[in-house]
């Protein structure tokens, strides 16, 4: 290897800001852009099982864990987090996690998505799980992601039919804020405080958030 050897940081192998040059199955590749990343959790092959070898993507700038034998790529995207923003007349609802990470902190109840689930009967499902609330999606509030994140978090705005909530066994308190009294400094994540922001912009702006309610027709066959 040659020219801004790659090294490990935790859980990627990161280039050096040059770029760098590996060779495999006697043919030279170049990766040139420093973002080049590959994340080092698999092993094997999900389709054949055979052992993985990294390969420069077509586009030469991001190494990917590719299978010599059948030629499959396995792809380790990020996950997909989902969330509501329970409103009620007095205020926006935020749980107090009682598990890591954040233990302690206020946020929002949100969680992973789950295979077969659509982003927004996750998200109801986590608000039940966590607060016992039944609520309406209202519209789709953001879409967080960030540089080198292992999620991409999906918040929506819900009305919250009642506030007879009871704690889920992540959740040591839940608690109604108004505007005024949004704990910004005890929250968990910054995707909380982003959501709030822009709650709150919107809120007092009057606007009218996108509508988060079109699901897409059932997946028929492995094709579509």
């Amino acid at each position: 290897m040659a020219r801004g050897k790659p090294r490990v940081r935790g859980r990627q192998l990161t280039t050096e800001p040059n770029g760098f040059d590996f060779s495999f199955s006697n043919k030279s590749y170049r990766c040139g852009n420093s973002k080049a990343v590959i994340d080092m959790n698999a092993r094997f092959c999900t389709n054949c099982g055979a052992g993985l070898v990294a390969r420069a993507s077509t586009s030469g700038n991001v190494l990917r864990q590719t299978c010599p034998a059948c030629r499959t790529t396995v792809y380790e995207t990020p996950y997909i987090v989902t969330a509501t923003l329970p409103i009620t007349d007095g205020g926006v609802i935020l749980v107090r996690r009682g598990t890591e990470p954040g233990r302690g902190l206020w946020s929002y109840p949100g969680g992973y998505l789950e295979d077969g689930e659509t982003i927004e009967e996750a998200a109801l499902r986590e608000t039940w799980e966590e607060t016992g609330l039944r609520v309406k999606i209202t519209g789709l509030l953001g879409v967080y992601s960030r540089p080198g994140g292992r999620t991409v978090t999906v918040i929506f705005e819900a009305a919250a039919e009642s506030d007879a909530w009871r704690s889920g066994p992540e959740v040591t308190e839940i608690e109604t804020f108004s505007v005024d009294k949004i704990p910004w400094k005890e929250l968990a994540f910054w995707t909380a405080k982003y959501a709030l922001e822009d709650w709150v912009y919107a809120r007092e702006r009057g606007l009218v958030l996108p509508r988060a309610w079109r699901i897409g027709p059932p997946r028929k066959s492995t094709k579509e």
